[in-house]
């Protein structure tokens, strides 16, 4: 009998949680869950782990870590998530949105862990240290969202100097055919309405900005070794096509699949293997035409922060996808317009000014000392 891959599911009760909790009824023979977290989500993940007889239990949130109903010991706060990605396990699925999955992340490779990485956040502001640590525990970071893992399927390490460019695909989100001149009247309810994935709301305003594409630049330069003229973006409304790799000899590769965000995640757990998921077959004659055409960038202006930011020092990053969290945080509680996203980044970029991150330390702290300042400078109060 076949051993099972022991996974550990961070993020649980979050969509990429949704999607992994998924695959795994789907194949009950082929993984074994053994970990999970949640934040503050306590009665859903109890209801996880009762299903799937889960045996470590971490909850980030202190407060709602009081309220323990579970029948083993609890994992609690920033210690506890970190202690539960050190457990030894196969592959571990890193499904927290934001920069709050960066540590965690990091101490899985530490432990000798895999990793499949759902959120970008941490490959965007401390991709040298994620390449640093595969290198030194000979681990892997097995990309999921949807562009990235195709860039990995058709990325061909062994000819890599014949790799002349990548392409990243983009929907448009919910905004790309609404004139500009109405987007200062875009509500939160409205930038959350994605017309091609469910997606949780800070993503959904991201894609609805393009900002979501810029950081997926960024992720990408950090994840493939690329520079910022090797990566290509282009709208394709019908998101078939999740990325292409273009290669010297004028070939290029690409992956092709209906939107779902199963069918990358399985292949990241399941590598290099690949399983039979009974999704329904692509049919291209029935959906007709594959369009594409450039962005707009005078439309969508967070776009090019992408490739600005992955030309400079490493800090820059940090302040980006910090100010970009703050922005979207503010935006869906109405405090800023959806035009105003892309200023206050712009904004924090211009006016704060770090060193160079040499350890994860700083990384951590130019993180956290961007939010306060960005904080204060909104609501006037100082933050001790």
């Amino acid at each position: 009998m076949k051993k099972l891959k022991k996974i550990i599911l961070l993020g649980a009760t979050g969509s990429i949680g949704k999607t992994t909790l998924e695959l795994l009824r789907l194949q009950k023979d082929k993984f074994k869950l053994i970990g999970v977290s949640a934040n503050t989500n306590v009665k859903k993940l109890k209801t996880i782990v009762d299903e799937f007889n889960v045996k470590y239990i971490a909850i980030s949130d202190l407060i709602a870590s009081k309220t323990n109903v579970f029948d083993t010991n609890l994992l609690v706060g920033e210690k506890g998530l970190n202690e539960l990605a050190s457990i030894k396990c196969d592959i571990l699925v890193s499904g927290i949105s934001g920069a709050a999955g960066l540590l965690p992340a990091i101490t899985a490779l530490k432990s000798g862990n895999d990793i499949a990485i759902a959120n970008k956040e941490p490959l965007v502001i401390a991709g040298d240290f994620f390449t640093k640590e595969t290198n030194i525990n000979n681990t892997k970071i097995l990309p999921v969202d949807s562009e990235h893992n195709s860039i990995f399927q058709c990325f061909d390490e062994k000819n890599r100097d014949k790799i002349s460019n990548i392409t990243l695909t983009a929907s448009g989100g919910p905004f790309l055919n609404l004139n500009k001149k109405y987007f200062n009247k875009i509500k939160p309810s409205d930038a959350i309405k994605h017309p091609v994935w469910n997606m949780g709301k800070k993503i959904s305003v991201d894609s609805a900005t393009l900002i979501n594409k810029a950081l997926e630049i960024i992720e990408a330069g950090n994840l493939f070794n690329l520079k910022f003229n090797q990566i290509d973006v282009l709208i394709h409304p019908q998101s078939i096509i999740h990325g292409m790799v273009h290669y010297m000899d004028g070939s290029v590769l690409a992956n092709l699949s209906y939107p779902n965000m199963i069918s990358p995640l399985s292949l990241a757990l399941s590598h290099p293997e690949r399983l039979d998921l009974g999704l329904k077959k692509l049919d291209l004659s029935k959906i007709g035409e594959l369009s594409f055409k450039k962005p707009d960038l005078e439309k969508f202006p967070g776009l090019k922060l992408g490739w600005e930011i992955l030309q400079q020092p490493k800090p820059y990053s940090i302040i980006m996808n910090a100010a970009n969290e703050i922005a979207v945080e503010l935006f869906l509680k109405n405090a800023i317009s959806f035009n105003q996203i892309v200023d206050l980044i712009n904004d924090a970029l211009q006016r704060f000014n770090f060193d160079i991150p040499r350890s994860l330390e700083d990384v951590i702290d130019i993180d956290k000392r961007t939010r306060i300042l960005i904080k204060e400078s909104y609501t006037g109060v100082k933050i001790v």
